[in-house]
């Protein structure tokens, strides 16, 4: 029996646990597994051949939010000509009421819902007596009467159990990290998360967790992302796995998702001394006002969540980044605006701002109705309108995200927007007010972006004109662009054989030093008070030295 696998992702970057999770169980491998590794962004008839020349008797593929639609646009033809295929579906977008999709699409035979490694195995060996699918946990199907069947929600019980991924020779070690899932489950309720209802919490022992970054180690990976809904649900556990992350310091880093209300001391002790750029962190904080948060039913008080990010925010040591969702119950754009900025005060090392997407399987889509959201039928489900958003208010947080990731998140703009964002309340609002759609749906070079910021204040904020040649020439952008027009070389009048040693005499009489250091071998440049020193072995780079020239006391 040939069985196909359709790895479909956004992009080659990614790639789908679900196959090496379910194939590592295999006790042995009595069928032909394959896998067809491919992106939403090739064409769909290309896919199809594909698929065609394989001969598959089964394909199967796990739907995500945003590979939905091209999954559906190539299965769909699929059938058609290979109409005795049988095809089985699963991942996130199954994970509600799944009787509307398979009337509808009958051209998908089996839907999986929940954890596939047992059940997806079970199916495989009877799958050609369909009468006996209905003892399998989690599957939804359409029995020869038409009748719908839906068998819940399949949960590892064991899940330190299971054989791990890399054991399979389907895992994907050749991209630029990997994913772990070190916990299945999570404590949080939150009513727009599918992670909201599933209960209960279950961990690898510290022992595998271990090993597989050993194997990770082996594999000549260095990015792990771990896949655990909310990594410091359990304190004890946290900062016992955080000694084991420092095990690894030089050799792997990690991308950590954390809940700031729930930071104990033991792990506020355990972050402070980590080794720097050992970890990234992801603060969901979704909204900074209590209201919001109660509707959502997301577990922590704003108190706690504000006194933990403000807190993750000071270490230097980490980068924190932090999530606002637009779209959520009771949220305005008022108040969304107003979090924004105390984000930027916080001073937050990234912001996310994204739109609420009204998730299949979650609380908040089965009472969308009550709550008064308004979504769209089809992937992303992302909200049209709710009682305290309309469309144009929705359409604005939009453009307010695009905002925030063109300067804010960059390391170029950032503490430029910040110092000017803790003196002007309605900097973002002018600035989106200025910026076209067109403009902001369009991929921007950072020169770019910093000639446009140039346009905006010379109209409306001219007093920061001088800030913004300054961070462009320490970003490193063209030093022949209008920003750094009045960069100019710093020349001294040396008549003897020692001039390098007289700049570096000079500078650090008439310089403080801001950042980096002085050498002899050099070229220095002025604006305005400032002083950059940029390596003549790189003919254009960021400036290695910046210094601010002194005040006379006089």
């Amino acid at each position: 029996m040939n069985i196909l696998w359709l790895d479909l992702n956004c992009s080659y970057s990614h790639s789908s646990l679900a196959l090496p999770c379910i194939h590592a169980q295999l006790e042995e491998e009595k069928d032909n597994w394959d896998v067809l590794r491919t992106t939403t962004n090739v064409n769909t008839a290309t896919i199809v051949r594909d698929i065609i020349s394989r001969k598959p008797d089964i394909i199967m593929a796990t739907a995500w939010l945003f590979t939905h639609e091209k999954l559906h646009a190539v299965i769909c033809r699929l059938k058609q000509i290979l109409p005795e295929v049988t095809i089985a579906l699963g991942g996130p977008e199954f994970l509600g009421n799944n009787e509307e999709y398979l009337r509808k699409n009958d051209h998908v035979d089996i839907i999986f819902r929940g954890e596939g490694e047992e059940s997806v195995l079970r199916w495989l060996e009877i799958h050609k007596d369909k009468n006996l699918w209905k003892n399998i946990e989690g599957v939804c199907f359409l029995n020869d009467l038409s009748e719908y069947i839906d068998n819940g929600y399949a949960r590892i019980r064991e899940f330190d159990k299971l054989k791990s991924p890399e054991e399979s020779r389907f895992f994907c070690n050749d991209r630029a990290f990997v994913q772990f899932e070190t916990a299945r489950g999570c404590f949080n309720t939150c009513a727009f998360c599918v992670s909201g209802e599933d209960k209960p919490v279950r961990n690898l022992s510290l022992d595998n967790i271990r090993q597989r970054l050993d194997t990770y180690l082996s594999m000549g990976i260095k990015s792990i992302r771990l896949l655990d809904r909310t990594f410091n649900g359990q304190s004890r556990r946290a900062s016992q796995m955080l000694d084991i992350f420092n095990e690894y310091n030089g050799r792997l880093d990690f991308h950590l998702e954390v809940h700031p209300a729930m930071l104990s001391e033991e792990v506020r002790e355990k972050l402070k001394v980590m080794p720097a750029g050992l970890l990234h962190l992801e603060a969901g904080i979704q909204s900074l006002h209590q209201n919001v948060l109660t509707l959502s039913q997301r577990l922590g008080t704003l108190e706690a969540s504000l006194d933990g990010l403000k807190y993750l925010c000071s270490l230097d040591n980490i980068i924190t980044h932090t999530d606002l969702i637009s779209g959520l119950p009771g949220y305005t754009y008022d108040m969304l605006y107003q979090d924004v900025y105390k984000l930027s005060q916080i001073r937050a090392s990234e912001i996310q701002l994204e739109t609420l997407k009204v998730l299949p399987g979650t609380k908040m889509r089965r009472e969308a109705d009550k709550l008064g959201l308004k979504y769209s039928p089809l992937p992303p489900y992302e909200i049209l309108q709710t009682e305290a958003m309309s469309m144009d208010d929705l359409h604005r947080s939009v453009k307010l995200s695009r905002v925030i990731d063109f300067y804010y998140n960059t390391e170029t703009w950032q503490e430029l927007f910040q110092n000017i964002m803790d003196k002007e309340p309605s900097f973002l609002n002018d600035l989106i007010d200025f910026l076209s759609d067109e403009i902001l749906e369009m991929p921007l070079s950072m020169e770019k972006r910093g000639l446009l910021l140039l346009d905006f204040c010379n109209g409306k904020y001219p007093q920061y004109i001088d800030d913004i040649s300054f961070y462009w020439i320490l970003g490193g952008l063209s030093t022949s662009k209008d920003p750094a027009k009045d960069l100019k070389a710093y020349i001294l009048d040396v008549r003897d054989n020692n001039k390098e040693s007289a700049y570096v005499k000079d500078i650090n009489e008439n310089f403080d030093i801001i950042s980096g250091y002085t050498t002899p071998l050099m070229r220095y440049y002025t604006f305005r008070d400032y002083i950059f020193g940029f390596d003549r072995a790189v003919q254009r780079q960021k400036p290695v030295f910046v210094g601010k020239r002194k005040k006379l006391i006089l």
